[in-house]
């Protein structure tokens, strides 16, 4: 965990939280991208696992992807919460290990947004079970009143147009729902019929409402692409009010300046967001 100091800069405040050494546990290999909420009192981290006793065929140890959570009321101290994992491919219409074309089942990188009738929506890094496999990349959407139980609903978004669609984040502005999502320049499918030009980067899709459907733009919906160096990104609005940009540095596996540099895998500055015409969004860089 890392706190901003009222100058601006960050400072490491240590680990809170460890995968699980029971190699038999659901999150005994690795924890991965998180998010974090906080609601009547109590903060939330949903983050993505997997487990050691899950091996595929080609020796990947961890080949099943899950989502727990734990809670907080100092963002210090963190305990796992004991119906973990609380977020689980059912099977159809999502991909299951058994059919992915790479025998890993692809289900990380929540995100939670509030509704407006006190019930909560996640969505996730998943893969569609029907199509070309090269084409399944999704984001997923599953509805919860508590934060623990959820309902896995289908896909939020499905474009059949990448491999995968990674670290979706979702807002409102301007009276238009807005979802972020990274991918990788090889993840564009040569056949793909939509307009916008394969680059490793952060894109984005547009709702009339959070439980409808999210879709690619008219437009381009490159936000960030491979000249930035920069791979996911959250959105969050500042004290004034104004939407801003938050992304990571990229690395080797992301192919960028910065592989062999240490700013790599580094909190950027935050960039301004603008809207133009016909709800298209663009980064003041």
């Amino acid at each position: 965990m890392a706190k901003r100091t009222t100058g601006g800069e960050w400072q490491d405040q240590g680990i809170i939280l460890q995968r699980n050494s029971d190699p038999k546990a659901w999150d005994s290999v690795s924890l991965w991208t998180g998010y974090t909420l906080k609601h009547d009192g109590i903060y939330y981290l949903f983050y993505t696992a997997r487990c050691q006793s899950d091996v595929a065929e080609d020796g990947y140890i961890g080949h099943t992807q899950r989502i727990g959570v734990a809670t907080s009321t100092d963002l210090v101290n963190w305990t796992k919460h004991p119906a973990n994992p609380i977020l689980s491919c059912p099977g159809a219409p999502y991909e299951t290990q058994q059919e992915a074309f790479n025998k890993h089942l692809g289900w990380r990188d929540p995100c939670i947004v509030a509704d407006e009738k006190g019930g909560f929506y996640a969505f996730f890094t998943c893969r569609a079970q029907q199509g070309d496999p090269l084409k399944r990349g999704a984001i997923g959407r599953a509805y919860s009143q508590d934060l623990i139980n959820w309902k896995v609903l289908p896909p939020a978004a499905d474009p059949r147009r990448y491999t995968d669609m990674e670290v979706p984040d979702v807002i409102q502005h301007k009276g238009c729902w807005y979802m972020l999502f990274a991918v990788k320049e090889t993840w564009h499918h040569p056949s793909g019929s939509h307009h916008d030009t394969p680059v490793t980067g952060v894109r984005y899709l547009v709702s009339d409402s959070l439980e409808g459907e999210f879709v690619l733009p008219a437009h381009d919906s490159a936000l960030l692409t491979s000249d930035d160096a920069l791979y996911t990104a959250r959105f969050w609005r500042d004290e004034n009010g104004q939407l801003t940009l938050w992304s990571w540095r990229a690395g080797a596996d992301e192919g960028t300046q910065y592989a062999e540099n240490a700013a790599a895998y580094t909190l950027a500055h935050p960039m301004k967001i603008e809207t133009g015409e016909n709800n298209q969004l663009l980064v003041v860089k």
